[in-house]
């Protein structure tokens, strides 16, 4: 049996924003429509110390209990069709079973990066084992620090990014249905000009959140945006706000959609077609997620603006705010 490597990461939650966050903020698409540090600074980055490569993740037998990735695939749908609630319609998404595989090889491979190592071989789909809870491992791969570069650091994400669409296409998934988020998460993977700072954003990116997770995070980048940028640096804000998506029909979005529409009529301070009041609505329906007893409000707010979450945390990685704010602590 070949060496197997494999990276487990348990974080907890526990963050609540809601109050903080609205001392400043008053109560404040198809699914196709819808990233120059040197390799030596890999030493250095914010998340090295969580995923330091050593000795004990090369382990021959922890493969036993473990698939290979193509009889995985075709037993467990990686695309999963949800109801839009409040509205007639269906919408695509990555089970939380595929963002936690997809997760687990990103950060194989980012701490095989912080320790100097890629892989010697493009690594392909065979090379990946599955748990029955979306632990991932590799097989039959080797790391060298021969030659390490930024090049070499690509070329592995490339070749993820292909492994990725295989499994997904092997589960009877098909690629035009993949959401937006997750689309420019393999798009990041496949482009070229990746930097070593990037990784952070890749083993952290919002595609990969678990469902359940998504409010925390949402409020965690809100409270950055919002309140931290609008007190230290303005420009940084105005910056992100100027490059969030739906700008022109968030608000026609919200009103058409019966379930949001509960946070849209009859307020006291008025929504209106701006930036600002797109979050301002996101954050109150997360702050108030019983209040119309829909539990199942945040994979609505998903379904209906999937590219808000990913575009917050895009932007305030441009801008160099995103490792200050924890996002790293929120995969469980």
């Amino acid at each position: 049996m070949g060496n197997t490597l494999g990276l487990g990461v348990g974080l907890g939650l526990g963050l609540g924003l809601c109050a903080g966050a609205g001392v400043v903020m008053q109560a404040a698409g198809p699914n196709m429509e819808h990233l120059k540090r040197n390799a030596e600074a890999f030493v250095n980055r914010v998340v090295t110390s969580k995923h330091q490569h050593n000795t004990e993740d090369i382990d021959e037998s922890s493969a036993e209990g473990l698939r290979d990735a193509m009889s995985y695939a075709k037993e467990n749908p990686m695309l999963i069709q949800v109801p839009v609630l409040g509205t007639a319609r269906k919408f695509w998404r990555l089970s939380d079973k595929a963002t936690r595989i997809s997760r687990k090889l990103a950060l194989i491979l980012e701490s095989q990066h912080s320790a100097g190592k890629y892989l010697t071989a493009p690594l392909k789909l065979s090379n990946v084992r599955i748990g029955s809870t979306g632990s991932a491992k590799l097989r039959d791969v080797s790391f060298s620090a021969k030659g390490f570069s930024i090049e070499r650091v690509r070329d592995d994400y490339k070749h993820l990014s292909k492994v990725l669409l295989k499994l997904i296409e092997n589960s009877d998934g098909d690629i035009a249905n993949l959401p937006p988020d997750y689309s420019e998460f393999l798009v990041l993977l496949g482009r070229g000009n990746i930097k070593m700072e990037d990784e952070f954003l890749i083993v952290n990116h919002v595609a990969l959140l678990p469902m359940e997770n998504r409010t925390e995070v949402f409020l965690m980048l809100h409270d950055r945006i919002v309140n931290h940028l609008g007190r230290t640096d303005k420009a940084k804000k105005k910056r992100i706000l100027r490059n969030l998506p739906y700008n022109n029909d968030w608000l026609d979005t919200a009103r058409a959609n019966a379930e949001i529409n509960q946070w849209v009529v009859n307020v006291k301070n008025e929504y209106r077609r701006t930036p600002i009041d797109l979050l301002r609505l996101n954050r109150n329906v997360r702050c108030h997620l019983h209040q119309y007893n829909n539990d199942d409000i945040e994979e609505t707010l998903y379904c209906e603006w999937p590219e808000l979450l990913m575009a917050m945390e895009k932007m305030l990685h441009l801008v160099g705010e995103l490792v200050k704010t924890g996002i790293e602590m929120k995969f469980g």
